[in-house]
């Protein structure tokens, strides 16, 4: 059964990622929700009203209903079938990666802190060739 799309993928704008890779904006929000092993990455509060538009069958944009404006990108079997096919995305996601020895939550708050930005530009390095311009774009705003 294929999903009716409510926009064409055309329609949807990146004026707001422009703006964010020109006044180097730094707000990032990544939710991994495991029960449905579900990546988002966010340019916005996480409270912002997004609609999820698919662009193949594991990776979408996140796009503000009011305007069409792309906010974020979601990726769905993100450690199932994701992760093995990423090398990169795996490396930085990995906190046994992260060759800092974790002593309590206040290390894992920085570690956080440190590797959120590397995991947000990994996943749309690599769904760039997917999302089209939008992925440039959104790839420039986290630069």
């Amino acid at each position: 059964m294929a999903l009716e799309r409510l926009v064409k993928t055309s329609d949807l704008k990146t004026g707001f990622l422009a703006d964010a890779a020109k006044n180097k904006r730094k707000s990032l929000d990544i939710d991994y929700d495991a029960r449905f092993d579900a990546l988002m990455l966010l340019l916005v509060p996480p409270e912002t009203d997004t609609i999820v538009h698919y662009v193949d069958d594991h990776v979408a944009l996140l796009y503000r209903p009011d305007d069409l404006e792309i906010v974020g990108i979601q990726v769905e079997d993100f450690e199932r079938s994701f992760l093995p096919q990423h090398e990169a995305v795996s490396k930085v996601w990995r906190l046994s990666d992260s060759k800092t020895d974790l002593n309590d939550l206040g290390d894992l708050i920085v570690i956080f802190d440190r590797i959120k930005p590397q995991v947000a530009r990994e996943v749309v390095k690599a769904t760039e060739d997917i999302l089209g311009e939008p992925g440039v774009e959104l790839a420039a705003a986290l630069a």
